[in-house]
């Protein structure tokens, strides 16, 4: 039994093109990911997403991770770009019954990613991808926390809570909410506003209508 095949990261039977006495071929769609610099910040972001992603292993609603190329890893190529992208493009509202999956299935992801022990820390329909089913899949971990290591990144203006500091299931649960928000209206949370209105708002308890 122990020269059973083991598939590397992300990869199951369906991907496989063929295979030899010493090696498989599998077929994937992907992109890889890499460092913008060479410097201490980019390299640190690139380490902490892959041990994410290796924490998470394979879910559905969470982007694959195939693997890791040096500083660099392999991702699941999602067609359709963001949600952020794919809104942006629409030139009639959604159905409303996308728009009911979609933020089942993103409910979904964060509720599984936080069953590992992380916490996303930058929820937004910008780190939500579409594949080719008009599914979607959570993504970018670069800047996650991680067990007691703390986020390397921050919550939009718009999906911060005014009173929460800290990456906490309470803070990801608001952003999570101006992430729906965006998706049931087509525009972020008290958009065209600069940052520093926006956090006034939020202090003084005024947020956006949620009247469609």
């Amino acid at each position: 039994m122990s020269n059973l095949i083991q598939f590397t990261h992300g990869v199951d039977g369906k991907d496989i093109l063929g295979a030899g006495i010493t090696a498989i071929v599998a077929r994937l769609d992907a992109v890889i990911k890499f460092a913008s610099t060479t410097s201490e910040r980019p390299l640190m972001e690139m380490e902490r997403e892959k041990r994410v992603y290796e924490r998470l292993g394979h879910h559905d609603r969470v982007v694959r991770y195939y693997g890791n190329m040096g500083n660099n890893i392999i991702l699941q190529y999602a067609c359709h770009g963001s949600i952020r992208q794919y809104l942006a493009i629409q030139t009639k509202p959604l159905e409303l019954s996308l728009q009911l999956r979609w933020v089942e299935q993103i409910a979904e992801a964060v509720a599984y990613v936080h069953s590992k022990n992380v916490l996303h820390g930058d929820i937004s329909c910008n780190n939500i991808l579409i594949d080719h089913g008009l599914n979607v899949k959570l993504g970018d971990f670069a800047g996650s926390a991680i067990d007691e290591e703390p986020p390397l990144v921050c919550y939009e203006t718009s999906h911060e809570h005014p009173s929460i500091t800290d990456t906490s299931t309470k803070s990801e649960i608001f952003a999570l909410g101006s992430t729906f928000y965006e998706i049931m209206t087509g525009s972020k949370p008290c958009k065209g506003l600069p940052d520093w209105e926006i956090s006034d708002a939020y202090a003084l308890g005024k947020y956006p209508s949620l009247s469609l």
